[in-house]
């Protein structure tokens, strides 16, 4: 018999308020996504309200007898950064703090095994072995038995069960991404079912704008996606853009993408990015704020900018970029990025939203779809994960103060073939740009789109700016607080930090 002694109960409750979202669907996303992990195909839930009891059981890889036994130590995982989608088998561990008791099933070749498991005390958890259930019936796999000390719990749900999976592995529930991009990863695809019924998605493909994603240079997609508008609203987890890695949804909504329409609540979408799994946080719930990771996140989400900033500006949703400054804008769009110079060493997440066109290489590929869409084919030696192509992985390459180019992605001319236009030149400083734009149903003063900053003139502070001769001032200000968003927090630096640094920058500057 082992046991594991540490103050547990505060450990699994810091691991548990870490997560974005409600506990019990943190328990089901990391049962999930660790079946998911291991290769399953099938994921079948079974419910019993009337019992308290939650299990879950996969036809993945299962478990090693040294693998069953590091997986009762709580600070122990198998999982590398950059790989995967789940936690160190942290749902299980995470339901100590809910049940009775926690049994777990594994088979992997002759191995078959089974343990049970609780928390003994706040300091204390104590497993044993005991005989399999025989939840699992192919070849190999694992399931997990939870019993809960309260009738009450929503884990004993199937509906909050069936919500909670359809909102946060919805691109595999979606027959369009299984086919063009996940089935890179999940060659057998993936079914789940609730009490033995197979859960289906809504679909709706009327008026769908499908889109694909490329990273600068390279001539595969990285990643695919597809939008929608409504006449009416959608309910509040469907609004916005969804980023999902491996079938996973990590965000939704309009901030992670530093845009909004003119009808964010209209709008549903969501977009595979299989690579962008290397830089998630450690739950796997949210992406690294480290320079390196930022440089890359930016790199990837000005490339899904620019392949959904079209399709928003077709509906309506959103102004055009500006081409070129505004004679008036001129003095202060310098001034800011005077500021922003002096400030890069001391706030260095500024310098990868603000980067260097560089000499592009024409890219070259084929447009079978007859909608106008790549096939989405990997090419001989690439790697969808990565997003190698015989070379570097996606995001690879970009440092602090590069990015990719606003707006270049692939067209196809009439016949079907892409055109190879290409950015060419010498470096040229991307630098910022100011515009105005009256939106009243945003709430801020201003945003944040590729390299202009929106100044929004419907904002009750920038109409009283006006009328009392402090346009400039209230400019100036919004700059900072849009700015300071993407600062990361740490000791020294904070959003206010920034925005006081600023502040007193210009103020000298005057």
């Amino acid at each position: 018999m082992g046991e594991t002694r540490v103050n547990l109960r505060h450990l699994l409750e810091d691991i548990r308020d870490a997560y974005p979202f409600p506990p019990e669907e943190a328990i089901i996303t990391e049962l999930v996504a660790n079946s998911l992990d291991s290769k399953a195909s099938r994921i079948e839930f079974c419910v019993e309200p009337e019992s308290r009891k939650l299990c879950i059981i996969d036809n993945g890889n299962g478990m090693t007898e040294k693998d069953l036994e590091d997986y009762h130590d709580i600070a122990t995982t198998t999982k590398a950064k950059g790989k995967g989608i789940g936690f160190a088998g942290i749902g299980a561990k995470l339901a100590l703090l809910y049940a009775d008791e926690v049994i777990t099933e594994t088979k992997r070749n002759t191995v078959h095994r089974a343990t049970k498991w609780k928390l003994k005390t706040d300091r204390s958890a104590i497993w044993d072995y005991t005989a399999p259930l025989n939840f699992v019936s192919s070849g190999s796999g694992t399931a997990v038995l939870i019993i809960f000390s309260d009738s009450g719990s929503l884990l004993t749900d199937p509906e909050f069960v069936t919500r909670t999976i359809k909102k946060h592995f919805s691109p595999l529930l979606n027959q369009k991404f299984l086919d063009k991009i996940l089935r890179y990863v999940y060659r057998e695809g993936v079914s789940f079912f609730i009490n033995g019924q197979q859960i289906q998605p809504a679909v709706d493909d009327t008026d769908v704008k499908d889109f694909w994603v490329y990273l600068r240079r390279r001539q595969n997609p990285i990643g695919f996606g597809f939008m929608k508008k409504s006449d009416s609203e959608y309910p509040e987890e469907e609004r916005g853009i969804a980023i999902s890695t491996y079938g996973k949804v990590i965000k939704r909504g309009w901030d992670w993408l530093g845009i909004s329409p003119r009808n964010p609540a209209q709008i549903t979408g969501i977009v595979e990015l299989p690579a962008i799994s290397e830089i998630l946080t450690t739950n796997k719930a949210d992406f690294l704020k480290d320079i390196r990771s930022l440089t890359k996140y930016y790199g990837y989400r000005k490339a899904i900018l620019s392949s959904i900033e079209q399709i928003l500006k077709e509906l309506g949703e959103i102004s055009g970029n500006r081409e070129k400054p505004e004679k008036n804008l001129k003095p202060i769009e310098r001034e800011i990025e005077k500021i922003l110079q002096s400030m890069m060493n001391d706030f260095p997440e500024i310098s990868v939203l603000f980067g260097r066109r560089q000499k592009a290489e024409p890219i070259k590929a084929t447009i079978d779809d007859p909608e106008g869409y790549p096939s989405g084919k990997i090419a001989e030696g690439s790697d969808v994960l990565t997003g190698t192509e015989g070379g570097k992985g996606v995001g690879e390459g970009l440092e602090a103060g590069e990015g990719i180019l606003p707006g270049e992605h692939i067209e196809p001319d009439i016949k079907g073939q892409v055109s190879g236009k290409t950015h060419e030149g010498r470096r040229k400083n991307v630098g910022l740009m100011l515009a105005f734009e009256e939106n009243e149903s945003r709430k801020e003063p201003g945003w944040l789109s590729e390299n202009t900053l929106w100044i929004n003139r419907a904002h009750p502070a920038y109409k009283r700016a006006v009328r009392n001769d402090a346009e400039e001032y209230h400019i100036i200000l919004s700059a900072a607080w849009t700015l300071s968003c993407y600062i990361k927090i740490e000791q020294e630096n904070s959003p206010q930090n920034f925005i006081n640094r600023f502040l007193t920058d210009w103020g000298y500057k005057k």
